[in-house]
């Protein structure tokens, strides 16, 4: 038995997780966020509220332009109208008529309305922009969203691929130890602890299936198609390495040291500078003071003369009045309303605190996005720390388990260690897989934090 090498779990490992790569026709993050973008029924909303503020501006603009009303009625009289003869004796209106009709056209064009019509166009043109700064924030909200989901799946198939590994090591090892028995020169004891194991390694691959079935759930959810679908995704992460052969196989297996993090305080505050002028959030809010602000000053407005000019045609068919025919009209008209309780100054104050509420809120959401950004770019850095220990830590536990392997089956070792290695085998790549999907993760939460995802 000198000199034996155990492959086995390694092996299954590589080739579930080359079958992850193969497929040229893999669906990809692009894809993903460019379904979810098309479909997801959270942003249609968030367009849908932008399309309503964008008409509402439209309306607000109108109120510029000419508008054209008529009014028509027709009058019943229940006694006929008496006018007076050139004998100053009143008698009956000629021809005795009791109904007529009134009819007028007019057209009424804004010409003064202390600036009531601009700071509405104003603040809806203001609320416009908030909405779009809105749908922004949603869909940047959407893709780190799918990102996530697009990692958990990865992170899901890893943990498959690691579970299937350990059953197909501790089947081995049980099979091992039961010909020891068989043969005389192992305990049962040992074959029990193998079997435990085992299971143990059978429930865990039942839970790893699980969480593979929820990840794509979750993954389904924000790309709108049925949860149960499965397809090729292509990979973001690199494969483990193999373990080492050679004369350099020893200087591979050792984990150097890894410096702490180092903070960058120049780099984090230029990524933080460029969040403040990217960030839809901080644009949105300040929008939405701007908009209120409008909204106060059209308060004030109206408490200022509102002049209009009118020009109508006038129609009535009464006999009994000098003129029955179209007669034309022209009016300026003055609305003026000179004293209201203090409604309007009252309206337009309470206006100015919520404008100044959001600028607070936004102040606060600055400092917010700073410490995203400064947590997120930490995170980063620690991350890509992580990759190489657990990475060198594989290389080792490989090594670990082929000379537990070895020195067992030599009758030199004890099927405990056996077990001991193949946990930290498992271990070692459950650490390597999450600090790898834990950077490519952080990379999105940083790149949502400045607003570039």
């Amino acid at each position: 038995m000198h000199g034996f090498r155990w492959n086995g779990p390694r092996l299954v490992l590589s080739l579930v997780l080359g079958v992850m790569a193969r497929d040229a026709r893999a669906e990809n993050l692009t894809d993903a966020w460019t379904i979810a973008l098309g479909t997801n029924a959270q942003l249609q909303a968030s367009r849908q509220t932008s399309v309503a503020a964008g008409q509402d501006l439209a309306s607000s603009r109108s109120a510029r332009l000419p508008q054209i009303q008529t009014l028509n009625g027709q009058a019943f009289l229940t006694n006929p109208i008496s006018v007076s003869s050139s004998s100053g004796q009143p008698k009956a209106a000629s021809g005795g008529q009791d109904q007529f009709t009134l009819s007028a056209v007019a057209a009424i064009v804004p010409i003064y309305t202390g600036g009531r019509i601009r700071n509405t166009i104003a603040g809806n043109r203001a609320q416009w922009n908030a909405s779009r700064a809105d749908e922004a924030v949603t869909a940047l909200d959407l893709k780190l969203s799918v990102a996530r989901a697009y990692v958990e799946v990865l992170r899901a198939n890893r943990g498959v691929a690691v579970a299937e590994s350990n059953v197909v090591s501790l089947t081995a090892q049980a099979r091992d130890v039961g010909n020891l028995v068989t043969q005389g020169r192992g305990i049962r004891n040992d074959l029990l602890a193998a079997q435990v194991a085992r299971a143990n390694a059978q429930q865990r691959r039942i839970h790893a299936r699980n969480q593979l079935s929820i990840a794509w759930a979750t993954y389904n959810r924000y790309l709108c198609r049925p949860m149960d679908t499965v397809v090729p995704l292509e990979e973001l992460a690199q494969e483990p390495p193999p373990p080492p052969k050679g004369p350099d196989a020893d200087q591979a297996m050792l984990i150097q040291d890894v410096e702490s993090v180092v903070v960058d305080e120049a780099q984090i505050q230029a990524l933080a500078d460029y969040a403040m002028a990217n960030r839809p959030e901080l644009a949105s809010l300040s929008e939405q003071a701007s908009s209120i602000h409008a909204q106060a000053a059209v308060e004030r407005a109206s408490t200022r003369p509102q002049i209009s000019f009118l020009a109508a045609n006038l129609y009535q068919n009464v006999r009994f009045l000098p003129t029955e025919a179209d007669t034309g009209a022209a009016a300026f008209v003055l609305n003026w309303t000179l004293y209201d309780g203090g409604k309007a100054r009252h309206h337009a104050s309470a206006l100015e605190q919520r404008a100044a509420s959001q600028l607070s809120k936004q102040s606060d959401v600055a400092a917010s996005i700073r410490l995203q950004v400064r947590s997120a770019w930490l995170t980063c850095q620690e991350n890509q720390r992580r990759i190489p220990l657990s990475r060198a830590a594989i290389v080792q536990a490989e090594e670990n388990l082929r000379v537990a392997r070895g020195r067992y089956l030599q009758q030199r070792g004890t099927n405990t260690e056996v077990l001991d290695a193949e946990t930290a085998r498992i271990q070692s790549y459950d650490n390597y897989f999450n600090a790898l999907y834990d950077a490519i993760q952080a990379d999105f939460e940083l790149r949502r934090a400045v607003g570039n995802i």
